[in-house]
């Protein structure tokens, strides 16, 4: 019998369980199972699909039962203004939690007046935070209309009110907001000391009109100082398809000390021409963490799959050679050596060498769109780099270069052929291949060339059940 199992088998089961309506049915076969296995169902909380009317039942639920309120770890809200129906409002209920939630000075009926509404779940969301003393993890939707979540974490982040004294990573997925969200919203929310973490998905800063574009040009990056920096005990930010003109400096500045800078750019939602990643612009306020930073990526989203058409920005970005805690590398090739900005038969040339712009603690480095252009000058940067040995750099175990196109462009018939031919990598790329794998196995170091074409072709032919 199940129920005669001791407490920890019985969690051990219930971790193979990926559904909480499982974890729940489990619970309910019998009295002795249900204490030990209900608050399992409030460990992690995916609250995506559900409108205002299921989190104001589930507010109910964890105001009327705090310990189960205080297992939620980690939660996931889809913020949005839909119709819905069902919305329970029990003022006995809760108005004490909006008095210990909003503090003596906000006008509560207003509040009671949103609760009330078959429309707005943010305001419910709120409350559902507010309950959640031990909340470790939390991921908010937000949409157009999401305000009322976001300023009461900035007034909780300023001692306003009390909340969320324990959240250590917050994610942020702004792709249901037109044209993302300015980092201006969320930047007071990292003063809250227990946050170690954030991830902002959709986050533009970039302006909107010619005149923002204007003033965002003339942005001079290395004299700008934030009127608040190191006020935040933050030490990873990674921001996935969003964009910057002026390189996030205030978001870059606010930590007292970044470890961890991931950066995957997309072009600007509001601007319908195709714009680089300012990389250059990034450099000033990350060297403030040059001490401190162990992990940096500075890359194009499109870098991450195959793109038929992919675009290249030159722009050097500055020498990473006095970030002594710096381990881990991506960047993309036209902004990590200084190349020339003409085009020529024998290619680009670099006037830097990785022994210029590369840290002696680096463990990894990958590179981003190779072309062919790059070939022979990159030949030659790693040949600097690794001949004779690793005494430059002794941590190096991993590198990576991948781009696109690297093999023979196939025909009509062999492109539509099922399975699809792997085809032959062109000699350019064949001799590059050859010369960094040698160099890599002299040294120890691990190399990867990947052409992510060819990958999309492996995918492609294993989804047809090649």
């Amino acid at each position: 019998m199940l129920s005669t199992l001791p407490a920890e088998l019985l969690f051990s089961i219930t971790s193979y369980l990926d559904s909480h309506t499982d974890i729940l049915r489990l619970a309910s076969c019998c009295r002795a199972l249900y204490p030990i296995l209900l608050p399992k169902v409030f460990t992690s909380l995916e609250l995506i699909e559900h409108r205002n009317g299921h989190l104001s039942h589930l507010v109910h639920t964890l105001a009327s039962n705090p310990a189960l309120a205080h297992e939620v770890r980690t939660i996931r809200i889809a913020l949005s203004w839909r119709p819905t129906s069902g919305v329970r409002y029990e003022q006995e209920v809760i108005l004490p939690v909006l008095k210990s939630t909003l503090g003596p000075n906000e006008n509560l009926s207003t509040w009671g007046l949103q609760l009330q509404s078959r429309e707005n779940n943010d305001v419910w969301a709120v409350l559902l935070l507010a309950l959640m003393p031990n909340l470790e993890d939390l991921v908010l939707q937000v949409d157009e209309f999401s305000n009322y979540s976001l300023e009461w974490m900035a007034r909780v982040a300023a001692k306003e009110t009390s909340g969320l004294s324990k959240l250590r990573h917050f994610t942020l997925d702004c792709s249901d907001v037109d044209g993302g969200l300015s980092s201006s919203h969320f930047l007071p929310i990292l003063r809250l000391p227990s946050l170690r973490s954030f991830c902002g998905h959709l986050i533009c800063d970039s302006g909107t009109s010619d005149e923002d574009y204007v003033e965002d040009e003339d942005f001079h990056a290395a004299s700008y100082v934030p009127d608040n920096v190191g006020y935040s005990d933050i030490t990873h930010i990674h921001l996935r398809s969003s964009c910057s003109r002026r390189g996030f400096a205030d978001l870059i500045g606010a930590p007292k000390s970044l470890e961890s800078f991931i950066f995957e750019h997309s072009d600007n939602p509001n601007s319908s021409d195709d714009e680089g990643i300012y990389a250059s612009r990034y450099y000033p306020p990350l060297q403030r963490h040059q001490d401190t930073l162990q992990t940096l990526t500075l890359t194009d989203e499109c870098t991450n799959e195959y793109a038929a058409y992919p675009s290249y920005d030159y722009e050097y970005v500055g020498s990473f050679a006095g970030f002594s805690a710096l381990k881990e590398l991506r960047l993309q090739i036209s902004h990590i050596i200084d190349w020339n900005q003409g085009w020529s038969d024998r290619g680009k040339i670099s006037s830097k060498r990785f022994s210029d712009v590369l840290p002696p603690s680096l463990e990894s480095l990958i590179l981003d769109d190779l072309e062919s252009e790059h070939t022979t000058e990159l030949a030659k940067a790693f040949k600097d780099l690794l001949l004779g040995g690793k005494y430059r750099y002794p941590n190096l175990t991993y590198l990576e270069v991948k781009g696109n196109w690297m093999h023979v462009h196939q025909s009509t018939e062999e492109s539509n052929a099922k399975p699809r031919p792997i085809p032959a990598m062109t000699e350019v790329f064949a001799d590059f291949k050859m010369e960094l794998e040698l160099l890599c196995s002299a040294t120890g170091v691990e190399f990867r060339l990947r052409d992510l074409h060819v990958e999309d072709i492996i995918k492609q032919n294993y989804l047809y059940g090649f």
